[in-house]
C-alpha cells in the first residue's frame, strides 16, 4: 500500500482544482526526486495525476525545464507518439511548487530497470518485446512531422551535430574540478570524425527503456516519459544513447550500470538486433552509429560531471551523487572504446 501523503495548502489546491475541474482535498506522495525532474503522485477523489518540477539541485535550467516538457507533450497529443497527456503548466511563483508539470497518471504502469516486474517472471521474451516495444516507439518519434505538430521552432537543427561536441565542453569546463584527460580525448576524436549527420526529427533527448513506463501485467511500452531534454536535431543522437546503454558493455564495471540492466539478462536483444529493427521501422540504413554511441557518453559525462561538482561542494550527498566519482571516468572510458581508441 502506499503510505499516506501530505495534503496540500490551500492556494495550491485551489489552482490544481481549477485547472482539473476537480475539486475535493488535494494529497501528493513524492516518487522521485534528485537531478532528474522531481516527480510526484497527486490524487484528488479518487482521481490521479502527475507534477513534475525541477529538482533542488538543478544541473542546468535547460536540463529541467517543465515548460519545455510541457509544449512537446502538448504537441504529441492525438500522434502515433506513445506520451503521457499534459493537464497544465504552472509558471505562477505565487503557486507553491511552481514552476510544475501537470500530467495524466499512466495507470498500471512502472518504469524498469534492473529488474523486471512480477507478472513477466517465466516468459524468457519479455526484455525482447519491450526492446520491440521501445525502439518502435523511438522510430515513432524520429517520424513525426514536426513542423506539421506545431515545432516549427522548437530547436536549432541548422549545424546541430556540429555543434554538440563544443557546447557539452564548455559545459564540462564549467563545472569541472577535478582533471579528465579522456574528455579532451574523446573530444578530439569526435571532432575528427563527425558525419554529414541526418535529417532533422524531433529528438527525445534522454531515450532509454528507464525513461518509458511499461505495463505490471504483460511486456508492453506504455509512454515515453521525461521531454525535458527534447529538441530538434538529428535523431541518431538518440539512438546512440539507446545503444551504448544496451546489452554488453565495453566496460567489466560499465558506467551507471543500473540503466538498462535488464538489457543484460539472459536471452535478451543484442545490440544489433535494436539496430536493425530501428532501420526497419523508420526505411533507412543507420551509419557511423558507434559515433554516435561515443557522442552519447561524452555527452552524459559532461552534464552529470556537474552533480559531483556539487557534491564536492557540500551541496548534493546521495547514493547517485557519490557514484559519480566512478562512473563519469567509466563513461568516458566507455565513449573512448566505442570509439576505438587505446585504454
Amino acid at each position: 500500500m502506499t503510505a499516506p501523503g501530505q495534503l496540500l495548502d490551500t492556494s495550491l489546491g485551489d489552482w490544481l482544482s481549477e485547472h482539473t475541474g476537480r475539486s475535493g482535498a488535494w494529497e501528493l506522495h513524492r516518487l522521485a526526486g534528485g537531478n532528474s525532474n522531481e516527480t510526484c503522485l497527486l490524487t484528488c477523489d479518487g482521481t490521479r495525476y502527475v507534477l513534475r518540477r525541477p529538482p533542488r539541485h538543478a544541473l542546468s535550467a535547460s536540463a529541467h525545464s517543465v515548460s519545455r516538457e510541457h509544449r512537446v507533450l502538448t504537441a504529441l497529443a492525438g500522434t502515433p507518439v506513445a506520451a503521457p497527456r499534459p493537464v497544465a503548466l504552472c509558471e505562477d511563483p505565487a503557486v507553491p511548487m511552481a514552476p510544475f508539470l501537470l500530467m495524466e497518471h499512466v495507470p498500471d504502469a512502472v518504469s524498469v530497470t534492473h529488474e523486471l516486474p512480477a507478472a513477466y517472471a517465466g516468459d524468457p521474451a519479455a526484455v525482447t518485446r519491450l526492446a520491440e516495444d521501445m525502439v518502435d516507439a523511438l522510430a515513432a518519434i524520429h517520424r513525426l512531422d514536426w513542423r506539421a505538430a506545431g515545432l516549427a521552432d522548437f530547436g536549432r537543427p541548422e549545424r546541430f551535430l556540429e555543434r554538440q561536441v563544443p557546447r557539452w565542453y564548455r559545459q564540462w569546463q564549467g563545472v569541472a574540478r577535478r582533471p579528465l584527460p579522456r574528455m579532451e580525448q574523446v573530444a578530439d576524436w569526435l571532432e575528427r570524425n563527425r558525419p554529414e549527420g541526418s535529417t532533422p526529427a524531433l529528438l527525445h533527448g534522454d531515450f532509454h527503456l528507464d525513461n518509458c513506463l511499461v505495463s505490471t501485467r504483460e511486456p508492453r511500452l506504455l509512454a515515453v516519459i521525461d521531454w525535458e531534454m527534447s529538441t530538434i536535431g538529428d535523431p541518431l543522437v538518440d539512438l546512440g544513447l539507446l545503444l551504448a546503454f544496451w546489452g554488453d558493455r565495453p566496460l567489466p564495471r560499465p558506467a551507471m550500470p543500473a540503466i538498462q540492466a535488464v538489457s543484460r539478462l539472459p536471452g535478451s536483444p543484442t545490440r544489433e538486433d535494436l539496430l536493425a529493427r530501428y532501420e526497419q521501422a523508420v526505411g533507412r540504413r543507420v551509419e557511423h552509429i558507434a559515433y554516435y554511441q561515443c557522442l552519447a557518453f561524452f555527452k552524459l559525462a559532461a552534464i552529470v560531471e556537474a552533480a559531483w561538482s556539487q557534491h564536492l561542494a557540500g551541496e548534493l550527498d546521495t547514493p547517485y551523487s557519490r557514484a559519480l566519482e566512478y562512473d563519469v571516468p567509466a563513461l568516458l572510458d566507455e565513449a573512448a572504446a566505442f570509439a576505438g581508441l587505446a585504454s
